[in-house]
């Protein structure tokens, strides 16, 4: 396969979308190239041939699954036994959020609140407003969503869990996972959950070097597997302190004297899961993005990301958002227009099948986010910027 540089045609080919369509919504669910297209359909296809539950389609799903956990492990630097196979980022938070024994008293820190994407704001609001477990406290943050590492360590201090997103899915920033991780698990040995939904395939990442305990994220965005599969990375310390969210026989048995034992990782957590297809087209989508190369990918992203953001700064009336620095930000364009922005986002699409995304900034403030991936072009963002200046004219 070619670098990434300049989105080779060899690699558009991959992406059919890219014959007719301008596509930069990424961060919301990316398409999938013709390989994840075809793993999917393949294990369709064996099971129809085989049949579904004869062993030597029984035994390929394990081989499967093996392989899915050993690819996710290279991507993110776990062990394949700490991979728990969900459905999306919101169900692996969940299972954490759920899973924890809370006691009176406990605090969880979580960062920004409301700029927090829902699936990693909702489930610990709900449990502090149960009002008899945990107490929910919010970093203050700035324009960008950055906080003040000083007061997470004041915060921190007593507190059972933090959790943030690794990138904000409304301005791109890149949070400074690594420092969190030193005062959170280090310093004050509590609890660390991520939410990688939008750095997973296209910024690195290593478990290890950040020290979380949880860390959720789906197939379908910047991976570009199909819909309906996500991970939850549970570390091996972490995993005995969570009940499993639902129990089967996948995941416990019953002894002589009839007591329940859980199984060991990741069965423990994934009990009922039978997304096999999902499996096969997410084990493709990570052999196709770890053979690009995710610093290949980051370049790439991030030249579309910055051609854009140039040409929409020449605009009038468009406010950009997000750091200035580009190592502190993710491919994620997101940019405020003196007209309604679901509008803009509406026309785009029907009139020029250009698909960008509406999204809020903190708050109800509405904005338009581009996301681009490494099948993105320079030209296609120059495409994007006039056609929303042709808008607003």
């Amino acid at each position: 396969m070619t670098a990434v540089q300049d989105a080779s045609p060899d690699l558009r080919l991959d992406f059919p979308i890219t014959k007719k369509t301008i596509y930069m919504n990424n961060g919301a669910v990316a398409p999938t190239p013709l390989a994840v297209v075809k793993a999917t359909t393949d294990f369709m296809v064996k099971c129809a041939d085989e049949g579904p539950d004869a062993q030597a389609t029984s035994d390929y799903i394990t081989s499967l699954l093996k392989e899915l956990r050993t690819r996710v492990a290279h991507l993110i630097n776990c062990e394949p036994e700490e991979v728990v196979l969900t459905q999306s980022t919101t169900e692996g938070i969940n299972i954490v959020a759920n899973g924890i024994s809370w006691k009176k008293g406990d605090t969880i820190i979580a960062r920004g609140g409301k700029h927090e994407h829902p699936a990693n704001y909702l489930p610990w609001l709900r449990l502090s407003q149960k009002g008899t477990i945990a107490s929910l406290k919010e970093l203050v943050i700035d324009e960008n969503g950055f906080f003040d590492l000083a007061e997470l360590e004041k915060a921190a201090k007593g507190s059972r869990l933090v959790t943030m997103s690794h990138a904000l899915y409304n301005t791109g920033a890149i949070m400074p996972l690594e420092e969190v991780g030193s005062i959170v698990a280090g310093e004050n040995n509590a609890l660390f959950c991520v939410d990688a939904a939008q750095t997973a395939g296209t910024i690195k990442i290593d478990v290890k070097k950040i020290g979380c305990h949880f860390m959720a994220f789906p197939g379908f965005k910047w991976l570009c597997g199909p819909m309906g599969i996500g991970v939850l990375y549970c570390s091996k310390k972490a995993a005995e302190a969570l009940e499993p969210p639902s129990i089967g026989g996948e995941s416990a048995i019953v002894s002589d004297s009839g007591i329940i034992a859980a199984r060991e990782m990741p069965h423990r957590l994934q009990t009922g899961f039978r997304n096999y297809p999902g499996a096969a087209g997410l084990e493709a989508a990570l052999r196709y993005v770890l053979r690009v190369g995710i610093d290949n990918i980051r370049s790439a992203n991030m030249k579309v990301a910055e051609a854009l953001r140039e040409e929409l700064g020449r605009i009038q009336g468009v406010t950009l958002y997000g750091p200035q620095d580009a190592e502190k930000r993710t491919s994620i364009v997101t940019f405020s227009v003196p007209k309604d922005p679901s509008m803009i986002v509406r026309k785009l699409e029907e009139e020029n099948r250009i698909v960008l995304a509406e999204r809020e900034a903190g708050g109800r403030r509405k904005i338009i986010r581009a996301a681009p991936h490494f099948f993105n072009t320079e030209a296609e963002a120059a495409t994007v910027a006039a056609q929303i200046k042709a808008l607003l004219g």
